[in-house]
């Protein structure tokens, strides 16, 4: 345990410092040439300095720590890495899964990963700000919001079964379209999934701000509540840390408590009487009629996202191939059905309680609660199971995501997307991990969490954003994947997936571009320069630039000015995006009162996305027939 905390703090002091040299460097560059006694008289001097201080004693720490491994074994907990993207000739079949099946996650373990990663921070935050959008209507909200996560789902389910391999997500584009794609979509998960902690955290303190009103106030978190967030943040990735089994069985307990309590909170709520709030003023109306721009401002998107957890650790799954499948099905379907009828409940006994109480728009479960009464008696007893949910709910979510990221980067890595060092094994004292890589992928996603979380100040809403945009490209593209190898299809209702497929990929084109401007290209953006610092380091590093020498990765960046078959796929989904983006744009400066000029645009937006659909389709097929690339259908 003592090496355990120890590992822990220096990571935290590792990830603290960086993040004080960044935020020290940005204030600095604000000022206009300094002298140096004016330097020296400056705050954020000193706080850069010692953060640059505080990151080379961890780093020196941790390469002390690090003794040679004793034998470069791969590690228990991880599975094979993606299989790589250039032509290969046909290999037979073989089972990728460790010898020792007890080692692999069971039923629950994998339902708690899917539950655990989709309960969270939304039933909490989107409820009530849906209600504000959309009204009476706001259970549309969620009807549209399952059913095309619930069509996203199948898609994503029945295709990535046929290869039940963890990296899934990016193994399969990997084979279809060749590097250049799976770069882009490489920054939209690590991003996606890396600031999800940092969102969950601040929705945490957020929670928590009820109960100690210092941490938040009208523009979003404090200094205070931000410095909590951080902290939160790295304890959530630090946990995962922990001994594998330890934290698949923890997860899988506080899932089972994030369900329980909001459904004996509904219980409640459907038998007791609304009362009105202290201070309540009558309820305005709706802010908006939109169903398709509330599903990502309103957070209802942010709340479905999480099913595909057990996706990205498929080969980890306990039990032969069609076990693997039945426990994968009932964890993803289940999940996505279940969610949709908790939130529903939750959204109708709100607006009940909104409604005979005239409280105003966005009043929290708990002033709801505390006002209610059930056979004439008090249930402020609620009011602190829902703060208690209202903080470990997005804890237990940010575990999950970690959990999932952890093994992506480990497959990046051993295909060199990311430097190699990521998945090498190293010798750890933490217990239970003689010979460890993940603790180095977890300190570089702290660090990029907490880097973000500073960066935005801790805003929930932008941190939902930044999670939303990236994790919807990414099914987007998994939908073509599906269409471009459906000759791995089966027979049957299988041959219906390539519909299903489409029909997910326009209606996410929708949902993008019925969004608020400012969410879009935020979102865009950090995917566009996730995938360029992806392109232009291993580039640097090929030029022997000093201080890149430890950047391995290879440089697919090289492929772009030659006749790679890659290049096609690529320059489509760079331009679609693009396209998504201005069409984005052109819907912000439209005048909502412009039926007519609103609808046209909508069609304009199905007619570039079937449009992108074709493309893409066409060019995943053309560069499997120039690379011959064949894959064994199980």
């Amino acid at each position: 345990m003592r090496h355990t905390l120890s590992a822990i703090g220096r990571m935290i002091l590792c990830a603290a410092g960086f993040v004080m040299s960044i935020y020290g460097s940005v204030q600095l560059n604000a000022l206009k040439s300094p002298g140096f006694r004016e330097l020296l008289h400056e705050s954020s001097f000193w706080v850069a300095a010692i953060g640059g201080l505080m990151t080379a004693i961890a780093f020196e720490a941790m390469r002390r720590a690090q003794v040679p491994a004793a034998a470069p074994a791969q590690p228990v907990e991880a599975a094979e890495p993606v299989r790589s993207v250039e032509p290969t000739p046909t290999e037979p079949a073989k089972d990728e899964r460790p010898a020792e099946d007890g080692d692999k996650l069971s039923l629950v373990e994998v339902v708690g990963l899917a539950a655990g990663g989709v309960i969270g921070s939304g039933w909490l935050l989107a409820v009530p700000g849906l209600h504000e959008s959309l009204g009476e209507a706001a259970l549309l909200g969620w009807a549209a919001g399952g059913v095309l996560m619930l069509t996203i789902a199948v898609v994503m389910v029945e295709f990535g079964l046929i290869s039940q391999r963890t990296g899934g997500l990016l193994f399969h584009p990997h084979d279809a379209f060749g590097p250049l794609v799976v770069i882009i979509l490489a920054a939209s998960l690590w991003i996606s999934y890396a600031i999800n902690p940092a969102a969950q955290a601040a929705a945490a303190v957020n929670g928590l701000a009820e109960v100690v009103p210092a941490l938040a106030g009208e523009g979003g978190l404090t200094g205070v509540g931000s410095a909590l967030a951080v902290a939160v943040t790295a304890a959530i990735i630090a946990f995962v840390l922990l001994p594998r089994r330890f934290v698949l069985r923890t997860n899988a307990a506080l899932t089972l408590l994030k369900i329980a309590i909001p459904v004996i909170f509904v219980v409640f709520l459907v038998l007791a009487v609304p009362g009105r709030p202290t201070g309540a003023e009558p309820a305005p109306g709706p802010t908006s009629t939109g169903v398709l721009s509330a599903l990502i401002t309103s957070g209802v998107i942010y709340a479905y996202i999480g099913f595909q957890a057990p996706l990205d650790v498929t080969g980890e799954v306990r039990g032969g191939r069609r076990e693997v499948a039945r426990r994968v099905r009932w964890a993803v379907y289940g999940t996505v059905v279940g969610s949709f009828l908790l939130y529903s409940a939750l959204q109708l006994v709100y607006a009940e309680h909104m409604s005979a109480s005239g409280a105003e728009h966005g009043t929290s479960y708990a002033r709801l609660t505390d006002a209610a009464t059930l056979a004439g008696a008090p249930i402020d007893w609620l009011v602190v199971l829902i703060r208690i949910a209202a903080i470990i709910a997005p804890i237990g979510s940010g575990i999950v995501f970690t959990y999932a990221l952890s093994r992506e980067v480990y497959a990046l890595s051993a295909e060199r997307y990311v430097p190699s060092g990521l998945h090498e094994p190293r010798a750890s004292r933490l217990p239970g991990r003689t010979s460890d890589s993940f603790w180095l992928i977890l300190l570089v996603n702290l660090i990029l969490a907490l880097v973000v979380l500073v960066a935005v100040g801790g805003d929930w809403q932008t941190l939902a954003v930044l999670n939303t945009i990236p994790i919807l490209i990414l099914y987007a593209v998994t939908c073509v994947v599906l269409a471009v190898r459906s000759d791995l299809l089966g027979t049957g209702a299988q041959r219906l997936l390539p519909f299903a497929a489409y029909a997910a990929f326009v209606v996410i084109a929708l949902v993008v571009n019925e969004s608020a401007w400012d969410r879009v290209w935020k979102g865009v953006a950090v995917i566009g320069w996730g995938s360029l610092v992806l392109l232009v380091l291993p580039w640097l590093h090929h030029l022997r630039v000093p201080g890149l020498g430890w950047y391995d990765a290879k440089n697919h960046g090289a492929r772009l000015v030659s006749r790679d078959p890659a290049n096609r796929p690529f320059v489509v989904l760079a331009l679609y995006l693009v396209a998504l983006t201005l069409l984005s744009a052109v819907r912000h400066r439209i005048d909502d009162d412009s039926v007519w000029s609103v609808w046209s645009l909508r069609a304009l937006v199905m007619i570039v996305a079937s449009g992108a659909f074709v493309l893409l389709v066409g060019a995943g097929r053309r560069y499997l027939r120039q690379t011959r690339l064949t894959t064994i259908r199980p």
